[in-house]
C-alpha cells in the first residue's frame, strides 16, 4: 500500500503483502505485450527499458496527489475545509518535487525549464479552480464515502497460474452508500481530452475492466456493484467558444459480462505465454514486433529506433 494515502480501515483487511507474491504483473506490463510482444520482452526480460520522464508524467502525478488530497480532506474531514485548501499552492509544491525527483533518477538531465513548468502550474490551477465551482455535480457529500485513494490490487492474475499476480493501484474508490454500489475511478490528465478515437481504444479501456475484476475479486464485492469512470481533465480549453468548454470530461467504457470475460482471457493467454507455473518469465519463446496499423505501436516505443534489436523489416504492420 503506497504510504500516506487514505483508505478505510474496513478495507485494508483485504490488502494483500504484494512483497509476498512470487510474481507481479501491471497493466502497462499486459498492455504493452497486447501492442508489442517483443517491445515487453526487451523491456521486462532483458530490462532494457531505461527510465523515461516528461513533463506530461510529472504533471500527472501531481495534478493526480493533489486532487486526490481534496478528496481525502472532503470526505475525512469537511468539504469547507476542503474548499479552503490553497490548491495551487499545493499543486506546485507537487510540481517541484516531482519534477526534482525524476531528474535526479535520470542522472541530472533536465528534461523541461521555467517556463513550461510554470505553463503547466498554470494549467492544472486552471483546471481546480474551474472544478471547485462546480464540485458537486462531480463529488457530492450526500450519500457517498470514500473508501480510498491509491487502492492497491494484488490478485492472482490467471485461475490458470497461481504464482503470477495482478499489481496496480486504482486512483480513487467511491462508495454509493444507499444503493451500496462502488466506483472506481481513473484520473486521466490530457491536454485538450479524449477525441472519438480515444475513447473507442479497446486497451484504455481494459485498465478500468480489469480493475474491476480483481477488485471484485480481492474485496468481495458483486461485479454488478462496481461502477468504473475515467475522470479525464484538459489543460487547454477552446477560450473562444461558441459553446461552453468543460475542463473535465467523463468516460464510462463499456464493462459489461462479455467484456469482462474477453479481457480475462486476454490476460489468462499474456500469463500462459510468458510465464511458467512458478512465474518465472518465457525468455525462450519468440516474441514478435507490431508496429501496428501507421505504425503506431512505435511511435512511444522507447526501442523505436533500435534496428540491431527490432530490425524496421521485421515488425508486423497492421
Amino acid at each position: 500500500m503506497k504510504q500516506g494515502n487514505y483508505i478505510n480501515p474496513v478495507y485494508k483487511l483485504a490488502i494483500r503483502d504484494a512483497d509476498s507474491v512470487p510474481r507481479k504483473i501491471s497493466y502497462s506490463q499486459w498492455s504493452m505485450y497486447e501492442r508489442c510482444p517483443l517491445s515487453w520482452k526487451l523491456a521486462y526480460i532483458d530490462g532494457l527499458a531505461p527510465f523515461q520522464a516528461s513533463i506530461e508524467t510529472v504533471f500527472g502525478t501531481a495534478f493526480h496527489e493533489t486532487f486526490q488530497h481534496f478528496l481525502t480532506v472532503m470526505y475525512t474531514e469537511s468539504v469547507k475545509k476542503a474548499e479552503s485548501l490553497n490548491l495551487r499552492s499545493i499543486l506546485q509544491s507537487k510540481l517541484r518535487d516531482e519534477y526534482t525527483r525524476c531528474v535526479q533518477e535520470m542522472g541530472g538531465e533536465h528534461f523541461s525549464n521555467p517556463l513550461q513548468l510554470a505553463e503547466y502550474l498554470e494549467d492544472g490551477a486552471a483546471i481546480l479552480q474551474w472544478f471547485l465551482k462546480r464540485r458537486a455535480q462531480y463529488f457530492s457529500s450526500k450519500d457517498w464515502e470514500l473508501v480510498g485513494i491509491e487502492i492497491e490490487l494484488c490478485h492472482p492474475a490467471s485461475n490458470k497460474n497461481p504464482s503470477v499476480y495482478w499489481y496496480g493501484f486504482i486512483d480513487v474508490v467511491m462508495l454509493h452508500v444507499p444503493t451500496n454500489t462502488f466506483k472506481l475511478f481513473d484520473i486521466k490528465t490530457s491536454r485538450n481530452g479524449w477525441n472519438k478515437s480515444a475513447k473507442s481504444d479497446a486497451m484504455k479501456a481494459a485498465q478500468l475492466v480489469a480493475y474491476k475484476n480483481y477488485f471484485s475479486e480481492q474485496f468481495g464485492v458483486p461485479r454488478e456493484n462496481i461502477d468504473i469512470e475515467f475522470f479525464i481533465v484538459k489543460r487547454k480549453i477552446v477560450e473562444e467558444s461558441m459553446f461552453p468548454q468543460k475542463r473535465i470530461q467523463n468516460h464510462k467504457p463499456a464493462a459489461g459480462s462479455v467484456t469482462q470475460k474477453k479481457i480475462q482471457r486476454q490476460i489468462d493467454a499474456f500469463v500462459d505465454a510468458c510465464f511458467d507455473q512458478a512465474g518465472n518469465k518465457n525468455a525462450d519463446r519468440n516474441y514478435v514486433a507490431v508496429a501496428g496499423k501507421g505504425a503506431t505501436n512505435c511511435k512511444y516505443c522507447p526501442f523505436k529506433t533500435d534496428y540491431e534489436r527490432c530490425p524496421k523489416d521485421a515488425r508486423i504492420r497492421e
